[in-house]
């Protein structure tokens, strides 16, 4: 981690920079079928693909901030991630989550991301934020719709369809009061 590394922590949850030591575990994670179902995104080829992506990741340098480790705050195990990802094509900033599957139906994936969209909008003054959830993924457009976020637009890429949601700053506060 770098030397003023963020850390967020929720009730639960704590959310943090990836480090090489979550290789083995992100690989897991991104092994498992109907983990990476609707995500759009191809396995790591191995802990070493998994590490690579992990040292060149430099999203927290240009941003401030990125996809961020989620551990439970109880044993310090890895969840999987989320956070906040810049798209400078788009002008934008999305939200996405990654939960292991037997953290599943837990309300950790809601408690992850509220946490960073707190973080969002009052750390890096951030005014809106979206999230993308293929259009067949219910429980993740759910969790968008729990934190407030309101349907956008439905999008296609790469042939899959996606449900674009989006909440602004103001909007956020007023439901998450």
């Amino acid at each position: 981690m770098t030397k003023n590394a963020f850390e967020l922590e929720t009730p639960r949850l704590l959310l943090r920079e990836f480090t090489e030591d979550d290789a083995e575990a992100l690989f897991r994670l991104n092994s498992d079928p109907n983990v990476m179902r609707y995500t759009g995104d191809s396995p790591f080829s191995g802990t070493a693909a998994a590490r690579d992506f992990i040292r060149a990741y430099d999203h927290y340098e240009r941003h401030g901030f990125g996809r961020w480790a989620v551990t439970l705050k109880a044993d310090g195990s890895f969840m999987g991630f989320c956070g906040l990802r810049m798209h400078p094509e788009l002008g934008e900033v999305d939200l996405a989550y990654r939960i292991a599957r037997r953290y599943w139906d837990s309300g950790y994936a809601t408690e992850a991301a509220r946490g960073a969209l707190n973080a969002g909008f009052e750390r890096f003054g951030l005014d809106t934020i979206t999230g993308w959830a293929m259009r067949e993924n219910l429980p993740s457009i759910t969790v968008l719709q729990k934190l407030g976020m309101q349907f956008r637009e439905m999008t296609e890429e790469n042939g899959e369809f996606w449900l674009v949601y989006a909440v602004g700053r103001e909007r956020y506060r007023a439901a998450n009061r």
